[in-house]
């Protein structure tokens, strides 16, 4: 699938036709079956420009460089199909770095975490220590909105109420 964004389109359309051509594939794939599908993609955004994965070492750099001491946006779409039924949304989170060090950055690439992570960070891990702010959800940034997730889900009958019948119960 190409992943190129389309002249003259935004990161919010952009990450929702990621999410919404994924789903469509894997549907595709699955052959049309009644099984759930769930499919989703993440950006990182700064001054409007996408950080996609970097490609190298030296790219996860240079992002966590442009990242550091600054505030961008952690955009997740995502799409859920189940038979006939879809939907699915966008969310965004506000994160802000600390300033860095350049040894921190030299350590953290490295350490190779940054790999396959849009933005080059992942904050459920090392990358954590960076973060001085975090304004919306936490899942969002990690790759994937739980409770809007989980909404969706219900939503085209996918998933069972929450909560489990007897959750909270004492044993």
């Amino acid at each position: 699938m190409d992943e190129t964004p389309l002249p003259g389109e935004g990161a919010p359309e952009y990450v929702q036709r990621m999410a919404t051509e994924k789903c469509a594939a894997a549907v595709a794939a699955l052959g049309g079956t009644a099984l759930p599908v769930l499919a989703a993609d993440t950006i990182v955004v700064l001054d409007g420009q996408i950080l996609g994965k970097p490609r190298g070492p030296e790219e996860a750099g240079e992002m966590l460089s442009r990242l550091a001491g600054r505030r961008h946006e952690v955009i997740t779409a995502f799409r859920v199909q189940h038979g006939t039924a879809a939907a699915g949304r966008r969310v965004s989170t506000a994160v802000a770095f600390r300033l860095l060090a350049p040894a921190e950055i030299a350590a953290y690439v490295a350490h190779g975490e940054w790999q396959g992570k849009a933005g080059g960070y992942a904050i459920q891990g090392v990358a954590s220590v960076f973060v001085s702010e975090v304004r919306g959800s936490f899942t969002n940034v990690v790759g994937l909105p739980l409770a809007e997730t989980i909404a969706d889900l219900q939503a085209v009958g996918a998933l069972a109420a929450w909560p489990p019948a007897g959750f909270g119960n004492s044993p």
